[in-house]
């Protein structure tokens, strides 16, 4: 009697393991993809997982006639589905936070030296997007503003990628060096759905 009983409490306790480990933790994933030591994160699926977000040859250099680093690009976003993709803000943080501000968020041009679709409220950032410097981007927000701020107020359709035109650049401005920072750039869409890369400049 105690052995039958001893073997029912062992398989009692094989069962509850069993079902702990093929419930799942909780109700929201995280989906990460590592890409030559570069992290690219989304915290959600939806249009999101058309939205492809790298950083394999980041470029921090001055502008034309200064010393310091303040401009960089080599972030790149390109749309794997079928379906445009609208970005309505990019947030860029950075660390250590010494206080540094960000001037301007850009879009490179699209195929053929054609501007993607970019606007937003008349007067307000994204609206009538010039080109910033001589490399062929489309200002998407400019101003000023602190690390970790959303940058919002423009708009930037993202078409579904062709073999001649993968990928859009992002250019980031800044008012200082940013040399020796851990930066992290957060695309938004405008449903929501986010995905970001981190780099080290």
């Amino acid at each position: 009697m105690n052995k039958a009983y001893v073997l029912l409490v062992i398989i009692c306790c094989a069962g509850v393991f069993l079902v702990t480990d093929i419930i799942p933790a909780g109700a929201w994933f995280t989906d990460t993809e590592v890409i030559e030591g570069i992290s690219i994160t989304t915290g959600s699926w939806g249009d999101a997982g058309s939205l492809m977000v790298t950083a394999d040859q980041p470029l921090l250099k001055p502008p034309a006639g200064n010393h310091a680093k303040t401009v960089l690009s080599g972030i790149t976003v390109n749309n794997t589905g079928s379906a445009p993709l609208e970005v309505t803000g990019i947030r860029v943080s950075w660390d250590p936070d010494d206080g540094e501000m960000i001037r301007e968020a850009a879009f490179t041009r699209g195929k053929g030296g054609e501007a993607p679709r970019a606007g937003g409220p008349k007067g307000g950032a994204g609206s009538n997007p010039e080109p910033a410097g001589d490399e062929g981007f489309t200002v998407f927000w400019s101003g000023e503003a602190v690390s970790g701020h959303l940058l919002e107020g423009g708009q930037a359709q993202l078409g579904p990628a062709t073999r001649d035109d993968p990928a859009r650049g992002i250019l980031l401005t800044f008012g200082s060096n940013m040399e020796g920072k851990s930066l992290v750039c957060t695309i938004i869409l405008d449903d929501g759905n986010e995905k970001e890369v981190r780099l080290q400049v």
